[in-house]
């Protein structure tokens, strides 16, 4: 009730509920979270980010190499409207935060969110949060048990450095958040934060199980970003529709998408303007579905979903639902201190010591 509360005095009018049934979260996660909180008691103290720090949330960067769209270029500017049939549309999103930093690594949670519209109501439900402390010694654990755990991957991968390793491990927590909503849902269109563009790691290939999981229950899935490196004729992908009153689609033909070693594009790539006035998106539909069914289904999102600014309601809520609040950040705080007798400390930017107002490092204040 506390986040429909909030969602009403921001001025939204949602029948926001919350989901009654727990989620299956796997008890050698929980267990791998506890593990790796034990070994705080050998801390004593806790150096908490600023709140106005970019660092303060690691969010995960646009996957997407520089690619140029080029070849035969097979573009088509589709007009669509609202398909009117009743669809649930189901919107997951996950986020990771660093709580802290001591003396051997860093404290981290992980929080994800399944957000659901049927009729006129929304339901959601959040998995999480669940707080790692994770080191040098500790990491390559946390890793491979993370992407055994999730993705039933083997655990042989080296785990990436320590700055990076958050990012990695919301997006094998993510991962399983979408398996998981692909397995609860069906004839549903699922939203997916991000591309549907695997790279070279196994966390990527394991979309491609999920996209299988989603038509073997006639689920479409959808994918969109907000950002995008694909450039088409030297301008950005998202720059094509300027200008246009939607909805449209800009539709890219496969002889024009790209052709990387290490990249593969499992979705039909559009960019999207899903509004009269707002944004256009980059919008990737299972390339899995007949061409036709992918429209379809955006249509049908059109007539079940709100568009806010040119992005479905449906994925804005579950984005907010899985991001931490500062009132929740300082809690869990609090709670690492009580718990493992930790002292908090404010930890200085040196930056901001050494050159003053200048000491943003190209950062906007």
């Amino acid at each position: 009730m506390v986040a429909r509360h909030t969602l009403l005095a921001a001025g939204e009018g949602y029948n926001l509920s919350q989901q009654t049934g727990k989620w299956p979260i796997p008890t050698k996660l929980l267990e791998l979270s506890m593990q790796s909180m034990a070994s705080l008691s050998q801390e004593a103290v806790m150096a908490v980010p600023e709140p106005e720090e970019p660092s303060y949330t690691v969010e995960e960067p646009d996957g997407d190499q520089e690619l140029l769209l080029q070849g035969i270029l097979d573009i088509k500017l589709i007009p669509i409207g609202p398909l009117k049939t009743e669809t649930t549309v189901v919107g997951v999103d996950a986020s990771c935060i660093k709580l802290g930093e001591t003396s051997s690594g860093l404290i981290v949670a992980l929080r994800g969110a399944v957000v659901w519209r049927m009729s006129s109501s929304c339901r959601y439900i959040r998995v999480g949060p669940l707080i790692f402390h994770i080191t040098d010694e500790n990491k390559g654990l946390i890793y491979g048990t993370l992407r055994r755990l999730c993705l039933g991957l083997p655990e042989r991968q080296e785990a990436p450095s320590l700055p990076y390793l958050p990012v990695r491990m919301a997006n094998i927590f993510e991962q399983w958040i979408r398996e998981m909503a692909c397995r609860c849902f069906t004839d549903s269109i699922m939203l997916f934060d991000g591309s549907l563009t695997v790279g070279p790691d196994g966390v990527g290939r394991s979309l491609e199980t999920i996209l299988e999981l989603a038509r073997a229950n006639s689920d479409i899935v959808i994918a969109i970003s907000k950002s995008s490196n694909l450039r088409l004729m030297g301008r950005k992908l998202m720059d094509w529709l300027n200008g246009f009153n939607g909805p449209y689609l800009l539709e890219i033909g496969a002889g024009a998408l790209p052709r990387a070693p290490n990249i593969r594009l499992l979705g039909r790539i559009y960019v999207a303007k899903l509004a009269r006035t707002g944004y256009a998106f980059r919008l990737d539909v299972d390339a899995g579905v007949p061409r036709e069914t992918g429209i379809d289904a955006i249509r049908a999102l059109l007539a079940n979903d709100a568009i806010y600014q040119g992005y479905p309601e449906v994925l804005r809520l579950a984005h907010i639902m899985c991001t931490f609040t500062a009132p929740e950040v300082m809690a869990m705080q609090l709670m690492l201190s009580r718990t493992y007798g930790l002292r908090m400390i404010q930890r200085p930017d040196l930056r901001r010591l050494l050159f003053g107002p200048f000491g943003t490092g190209g950062r906007l204040t």
